[in-house]
């Protein structure tokens, strides 16, 4: 009689036994099948994270190196000046030739006078008759302003126009409603007095408008207020405030896991005094979003492992079990010239058909369970289950079925092992 057809009828006769072992290994599959999907669900939705947060570094000086500071003492006060190599073009473009940077945005910031005639946004009057506050303006130069910390984190939001090619600024609607200024007319910048740089004449490009929340507007000066903040190009900037460089340059990544490494590549680049600037990386929301997902991840992997350990045990002890009342038909077998050999491949065939219903039956009710199993593990189901669509249902099963098939085999050579030992007349004589 062929192997297969006798562990077929072994199965059928068995049903007890064969339900129980059902049970089990459909328990079993089940949470295999989870807990490999919760492990791909974790990993996708990392890289969801990744995609959409993005991540970056910043260069600026490096004011805790000693070296690179002078302190000085001006009007009885201590002042710490950068003397350092600046942060100029060469510098700029050596980083920027870097693979894995996608953007960049050069910092230039100041403080400049606005034209006499044209009026500052004021809600307390305290400096209104003060020559210097009721002209004084916050510059913030950039090789591209919504680039700028204020855009991206929507402190303000452009609203029209926009600032490229040229001498160009973006200013506030309510700056610009307050002195009937539109797209395409000049302003006057100025240096203050005592600083180096050169009187700027830009065109305004654009208008935003303040979304942040400002606190004590009741006793700020116009100069600390975001509707009187001024958004210049590099080349102005430059001109206004009589620098060679930027005061810091923020790079863009596209994948925030990179960034570490990215800095770390950066510092091998010759030509460049290193010491004289600090790299800070900007990965502090792609963290904090992916380090529930890592150690997620992680867990996953570990339960799986305990999983197949778990699995093995269970099934050995079971067949071991069972085996004890299959000692006279493995005698039999024996003795009537079926190999060893042939007795485990028929042992592994009968509880392979048990294992592809079970795993049949974990297929048909994972999809219906698996919402409310994300649900109960990440709370809201709606970013893993985008993630899940990313997810081959194929896959999941066949590397399944293909760890089941090692962990039954090796349950099947565990429980045998004792009876494989055994010769036929060893087994009969403790059966007798």
């Amino acid at each position: 009689m062929p192997i297969w057809k006798r562990a077929y009828l072994y199965v059928r006769r068995k049903a007890g036994k064969s339900v129980l072992l059902l049970l089990v290994m459909l328990l079993l599959f089940s949470f295999v099948i989870v807990g490999m999907l919760l492990h791909h669900a974790a990993g996708l939705a990392m890289e969801q994270v990744r995609q959409n947060l993005g991540g970056g570094f910043r260069i600026a000086p490096d004011m805790q190196n000693r070296e690179n500071v002078m302190i000085t003492e001006v009007g009885g006060q201590t002042r710490a000046a950068y003397i350092g190599a600046p942060i100029d073009e060469t510098l700029i473009q050596a980083v920027w030739a870097k693979d894995g940077i996608n953007a960049y945005n050069a910092v230039l910031r100041g403080e400049v006078y606005l034209q006499e005639d044209l009026t500052l946004i004021d809600y307390n009057g305290i400096y209104r008759d003060d020559p210097v506050a009721a002209h004084l303006v916050s510059v913030e130069a950039d090789t591209d302003p919504l680039l700028s910390a204020a855009f991206q984190k929507e402190r303000v939001k452009l609203t029209c126009g926009e600032l490229s090619g040229g001498n160009g600024a973006i200013i506030s609607e309510a700056l610009a409603k307050e002195n009937g200024l539109r797209i395409g007319d000049e302003v006057q910048l100025s240096p203050r007095e005592g600083h180096e740089g050169t009187a700027t004449t830009v065109k305004i490009k654009g208008l935003f408008t303040v979304e942040a929340v400002q606190q004590n507007t009741g006793a700020a000066a116009p100069v600390h207020l975001l509707e009187n903040k001024i958004f210049i190009d590099m080349t102005s900037g430059r001109a206004l405030m009589g620098a060679v460089g930027a005061d810091y340059v923020d790079f863009f990544i596209s994948d925030p896991a990179q960034v570490h490494q990215i800095i770390e590549e950066l510092k091998t680049i010759d030509g460049i005094d290193w010491n004289c600037f600090a790299l800070t990386a900007s990965v502090d929301e792609y963290e904090k979003a992916a380090g529930p997902l890592l150690s997620m991840r992680e867990l996953t992997g570990t339960l799986l492992t305990i999983m197949a350990a778990v699995s093995i045990a269970v099934l050995s002890l079971i067949q071991t079990l069972f085996n004890k009342s299959r000692q006279h038909e493995m005698g039999i077998m024996l003795s009537a010239g079926i190999s060893k050999t042939d007795i485990l491949v028929q042992r592994f065939i009968e509880i392979a058909m048990i294992a592809v219903a079970a795993l049949v039956l974990s297929a048909c009710v994972i999809p219906l369970s698996w919402p409310l199993v994300s649900k109960g593990v990440y709370g809201n189901t709606s970013g893993i289950m985008g993630a899940m669509d990313g997810i081959s249902a194929v896959s999941v099963l066949a590397v399944t079925a293909g760890c089941g098939i090692l962990v039954l085999l090796l349950s099947i050579i565990l429980s045998s092992l004792g009876a494989i030992r055994s010769n036929p007349k060893e087994i009969l004589s403790k059966l007798s």
